[in-house]
Order: structure tokens, then sequence, then C-alpha cells
């Protein structure tokens, strides 16, 4: 026997499916939307500040200079100054200065992760680029980097410049005592006196040198912890609203035409068809019994078969087969 879906099950329309379980669809939609603004608040709440500073041209210097020739020299020189300021003593100096003047404590593999320093697409530009959970403190974390920066490197120009100016003073000294010992206007004196000089000469240089490299850093534009950034949560509860609708329609549309929920048509054997009913079918009434007319008129028509066929035996030949027939008995016997 076989079974198919009838016309108007077939034909259940996307919104009449939805319309038909109506209520919990609602409820899936609703879900699906604050989901949707709940994972924006709670998980997917960060923003970026970002803060940027031109490494200063190590080429206006004397004796800072650090190998830099060139324009690719400066560029490669760029991208240095970008990983030094991600390094850890930058962001432990940045840490510092975070709980000193802002109370903001935080570690510094926070700080690792919150971080990122890259060269900027025009040269000499260094930017900071920082992910937190508040515009506030984007900003302050991406400013006290820089201002961090700009410590270790003035400090580490600093070191260079007394590590010059003191071999400067130790060789001065050693020309003075000489000078003592020359005889006065000789060769040696003169010479002396001229190496005096220029060596005063490399201190006063070096002296510029460092107020020009100064931090390292021509200017900087810092972030602004003013600024707010708009909202996400709205826009990612909207999409979780049309997420939700779109599950709501296909899981009703699915349970509206489930086949075991769907009332089902069987093809009989005669072509017709009917609905499947799930209370079993009556029995048959049991045939009536045959009445005692009926059965004599059996009994009557086997009678007559009988005779008619011992009649025609009878209009045989006798003798024939060995068999003679008494047609008054209907009796037969064999001749041996």
């Amino acid at each position: 026997m076989v079974t198919e879906r009838s016309n108007e099950d077939r034909e259940v329309g996307l919104l009449e499916a939805l319309w038909r379980y109506k209520w919990s669809s609602l409820l899936l939609i609703v879900l699906a939307g604050l989901a949707g603004g709940l994972a924006t608040v709670y998980v997917f709440t960060s923003v970026e500040a970002t803060a940027k500073f031109a490494v200063t041209d190590p080429r206006s210097t004397t004796f800072l200079r650090q190998g830099v020739s060139s324009d690719s020299s400066y560029i490669a020189y760029t991208s240095q100054r970008a990983a030094f300021t991600e390094s850890a003593g930058v962001l432990d100096k940045a840490r510092q200065l975070l709980a000193a003047e802002q109370a903001m404590q935080i570690g510094l593999e926070d700080l690792r992760k919150a971080v990122e320093a890259k060269p900027g697409t025009n040269g000499g530009i260094v930017e900071v680029t920082v992910t937190a959970k508040t515009d506030r403190s984007a900003a302050q974390i991406a400013n006290a980097v820089v201002a961090a920066y700009q410590m270790l490197t003035e400090a580490d120009a600093q070191r260079e410049q007394q590590k010059l100016l003191k071999s400067v003073r130790s060789t001065r000294a050693r020309i003075e005592a000489e000078l003592k010992r020359a005889p006065a206007r000789s060769t040696t004196a003169v010479t002396l006196g001229e190496a005096l000089v220029q060596l005063q000469l490399k201190e006063g240089d070096a002296a510029i040198d460092l107020a020009q490299y100064g931090s390292g850093v021509r200017f900087v534009d810092q972030a602004n912890p003013l600024r707010v950034t708009p909202s996400q949560a709205p826009k990612n509860a909207g999409i979780g609203l049309a997420v939700g609708l779109l599950l709501a329609i296909v899981i009703a549309f699915l349970r509206a035409t489930n086949p075991i929920a769907t009332a089902q048509r069987v093809t009989t054997g005669t072509g017709q068809r009917q609905r499947t009913s799930k209370t079993p079918a009556a029995a048959p009434p049991p045939a009536p019994a045959p009445s005692l007319d009926e059965e004599q008129e059996d009994d009557v028509t086997a009678v007559y078969d009988r005779d008619k066929l011992l009649g025609y035996v009878a209009r045989s030949k006798p003798g024939e087969n060995g068999v003679s027939v008494d047609a008054g008995t209907g009796s037969s016997s064999s001749q041996h």
C-alpha cells in the first residue's frame, strides 16, 4: 500500500508555516537579537586608538647618525624604531607611567597584546595602535607608550653623548699634560694646541647633537582620550534579529512539512484514495450460515450430476473396455 502527502500539505508556504508556529518563531527571533546585542557588549567590545610620531633623522647630527647615510637606510632605521616601541623596556616604562599618572594597573603581557607599532605609509612615521575596552583607556595607553619611547630614546642619546664626552675629555686631559711638557712655540706645542682646539669643538658639537636629537622625535600626534567610538550593539542586534528570522522561517517550514506530523493518504488496489486512520479497521462481519433449503439444493444438484453421468455411461456400447453397465441399477461389472 503506497502513501503520499495530500496537496494541501505539499503547498504549505513559508509565511503560512511561520504563522502556524508564530510564538516559537517569535521567541527564537528575540533570543537571536538579544544574543547579538549581548555578544557585542560583553565579548566583542573593543576599540582602538592610534598615536603617531615622526622619528628624528639622525643624518642631521654629527655623532648620533647611527649608521644612517641614505634614504633607504633611513626607512630601515624607522622600522627599527617601530620595533623598539614594542620592546619590553618601552612597555614596562609605559606601564609605570600609567600607574603613576593615570592610576591604571595593567600587566606587561597585557600591554604586549594591546600595543602594535608599525611604520607608517610615509617615511619616518611610526603609528602606535592600542586596542582596549574603552576609548579613554586605549588613548591613554597609546600616549603613554609614545612618552615612554621618548624618555628611553633621550636617555640612550644622553648615554651616547656621555661616552663621547668622556672620550673627548680624557683625550683633552692627555693633550694638556703633553702641552705643558712641550717647549713653548715649538712645533709639538703648536700641533698639540691645534688638537686641543679640535677636541673643544668636538665637545661643543656633541652638545649641539644632543639638543637637536633630543628624544628622537620631531613631533607627536597624540591619541584623543575624549573620542567616543559609536557602539556596535544596535547594528549587531539587528543582524541577530535578521539571522533569527531566517532560522525561524526554516525551522517553521520544516516543522510544517514534516511527513510524520502531516496527514497521509493511501492508495488502494482499485486506485481510489482514502485517508488513513489511526483506529484499526473493523473486521468484516462473518458470512451467514447456509439455510436448510440451500443445503438441500446443494444435495439435489449433486444427485443430478451423478445421475447424468450414469446415464451417459449406460448409452455407451456394452462390453467396451471390458465393462458392462446395468441401466436399471446403474451398476457396472467387469468381464474377465
